[in-house]
């Protein structure tokens, strides 16, 4: 069951917390006298991530914020303003609630996988390539990004009349290649 799905906002991308929002709240119940709960949320990859709901104990409203881990998933998964967060709960047959996050990135008016992104541009980028000659062609980062871009172009030559379906395979590669951009610096 979906539990948040949002997108974040400069200061969430930036800070160490995440401006929860309100209606969500209704997932992680709090016990009285306390103002925050934590619980561990799983990505694609089971890495566990030790989260926490907090909320005021004044004021008239209540301005929930997710802390704990949050400053290191956002470096790890790279994240920036405009991207999207979703966080589910399952309740299991035990009676325990378990938690997924999940991080995507839009391109071209689709929404992304971040972790299928950076598992497909870390592959890519371990595997040699090399030209038609048999030497070594991506001895340097501008070189790699204009030969994904010519890939990409290819690609998009090839398979630009089989509908949506190629429309998605193609963009990514653009990931690729801007995931690739931004690791080398370029």
């Amino acid at each position: 069951m979906e539990v948040m799905n949002k997108i974040l906002s400069g200061s969430d991308a930036t800070n160490r917390r995440l401006e929860f929002p309100a209606g969500s709240l209704w997932a992680f119940p709090m016990p009285d006298g306390q103002n925050s709960v934590e619980f561990v949320a799983s990505d694609i990859h089971e890495q566990q991530w030790r989260l926490k709901v907090s909320v005021r104990n004044e004021g008239r409203y209540s301005k929930p914020w997710l802390k704990g881990e949050w400053g290191d998933y956002v470096h790890q998964k790279q994240l920036r303003k405009g991207d999207r967060v979703i966080l589910t709960m399952n309740d299991e047959e035990n009676g325990e609630r378990s938690y997924r996050i999940g991080a995507e990135r839009k391109h071209f008016g689709f929404w992304y996988s971040i972790d299928e992104q950076q598992d497909s541009a870390f592959s890519s980028s371990a595997s040699t390539k090399v030209n038609n000659r048999g030497r070594e062609w991506c001895d340097s980062p501008e070189n790699m990004f204009i030969q994904n871009i010519l890939l990409a172009i290819s690609l998009w030559a090839i398979f630009s009349e089989l509908g949506m379906e190629a429309f998605r395979f193609i963009h990514y590669w653009a990931d690729d290649i801007q995931f690739m951009k931004d690791l080398h610096g370029l």
